[in-house]
């Protein structure tokens, strides 16, 4: 019976279960109250008030208690949410959704690095976007995907400032990322680890100073193969990857003081088939546990924006996201803009209503003649988006109110 209910009506069978393990995983079931209040529960015992409230919200819009869904834009890689482009820039990627439509989204995001190592100086640049983006009413997402500690000791930045392969596993020679060596006072690599968090730390401090929350987004996509933090460096053990983050977590809040984060775990999707599980592990394979995340955010690209891995998502007893969400990367929408994103609100609102927020991500060139439009204003009816219902703009969002 179950088979046949599978096949005739598969959309309608994974609301009803996602809805069992609402119940059980979030809200507590079995009368466990400990249990339901985890989801609203911060990591940092210490967090600002502000911080604790947007959990709440967060939660509320998980559990349903509060309509909607958040809808977020990446605005590029640090200062590039200053710049006048196409591809990336507040000014394009969500002015642009603003002119056109009469509402912003939500979320705005950017990463700390990723496409290059950014100075002080860059980074403080990105942070007054983020800082009016927040004093306007919206939320903040930062993503860092970090360069490789054994390729720039980062004493140059300015003059070595890296390229996007640096955050990459095939950039190595094979057997040489150690994650050990970053939590090992005795070996080089972890001043450089540490000079990385400090660099980073002065930024999200001063977002603190500005009042702004931030939704720590690090070292995403772990449980693939293809970042140097990933699996690939440590393919039989997850620890490794759990203790570098345990000791970020330790040292960002306790160490730097920064009590303005809400800490992100945000995996790739679980493998679908067998060949891709030799280089892609669960989406629960490197989680560092309740105590250390605050939101689980997964990433997922394709153009019926299915989340294969919802119910895993939800079972973590925590606010649910999707960090990275889209349609088919290279794909014939993506490459021509015509994606439809009114599937966005109503894919999410019909068969995953427990995620409070997407991210869509940036355009980028694939070569001289081919873009990537992911931007929701490069793709079509964004205007009618954001003039649903469920979809929660920055005029519409309403952490405050969880103070």
């Amino acid at each position: 019976m179950f088979e046949t209910m599978l096949k005739k009506h598969p959309r309608q069978l994974l609301a009803l279960l996602a809805a069992v393990c609402l119940a059980g995983c979030i809200t507590g079931g079995g009368g466990s109250a400990d249990a339901g209040a985890a989801i609203t529960r911060t990591s940092d015992p210490a967090a600002s008030k502000d911080a604790k409230a947007v959990q709440k919200y967060l939660a509320a819009l998980t559990r349903g208690t509060e309509p909607g869904v958040v809808a977020g834009q990446n605005a590029g890689d640090g200062p590039e949410i200053a710049r006048f482009s196409d591809q990336v820039g507040y000014f394009s990627l969500l002015d642009g959704v603003q002119q056109s439509s009469g509402q912003t989204p939500g979320m705005v995001g950017l990463d700390y690095e990723h496409d290059s190592i950014y100075t002080p100086e860059q980074l403080s640049l990105a942070n007054q976007r983020l800082i009016d983006h927040w004093k306007r009413g919206g939320l903040v997402t930062i993503s860092w995907s970090p360069h490789s500690p054994w390729l720039n000791d980062e004493r140059d930045i300015a003059g070595r400032p890296g390229e996007w392969a640096d955050t990459q596993t095939k950039t190595h020679d094979p057997g040489r990322i150690d994650l050990r060596e970053l939590l090992d006072p005795s070996q080089p690599r972890h001043a450089v680890w540490r000079r990385k968090l400090d660099r980073v730390a002065t930024a999200l401090q001063e977002l603190q100073q500005a009042g702004v929350v931030v939704l720590w987004r690090p070292m995403a996509e772990m449980n693939g193969d293809w970042f140097w933090w990933g699996q690939a460096s440590s393919p039989q053990d997850p620890e490794l990857y759990k203790a570098v983050w345990r000791d970020m977590h330790r040292y960002l809040t306790g160490t730097k003081g920064l009590h303005n984060l809400l800490w992100v775990y945000s995996p790739y999707r679980g493998p679908v088939h067998t060949a891709e599980a030799a280089y892609i592990r669960p989406v629960d394979w490197a989680y560092p546990g309740a105590d250390l995340v605050d939101v689980v955010a997964g990433v997922s690209y394709g153009d019926a924006l299915d989340i294969a891995d919802y119910a895993a998502y939800l079972a973590f007893g925590k606010p649910v996201a999707m960090g990275e969400y889209g349609p088919t990367l290279q794909g014939a929408a993506s490459l021509a803009g015509s994606f439809d994103t009114t599937r966005y609100n109503q894919r999410l609102q019909q068969d995953y209503p427990a995620v409070a927020y997407w991210v869509s991500w940036h355009n980028w060139s694939i070569d001289a003649e081919q873009v990537e439009h992911q931007a929701l204003v490069s793709q079509r009816n964004v205007t009618a988006l954001m003039q649903m219902p469920g979809t929660i703009t920055r005029s519409r969002v309403k952490w405050k109110a969880y103070r």
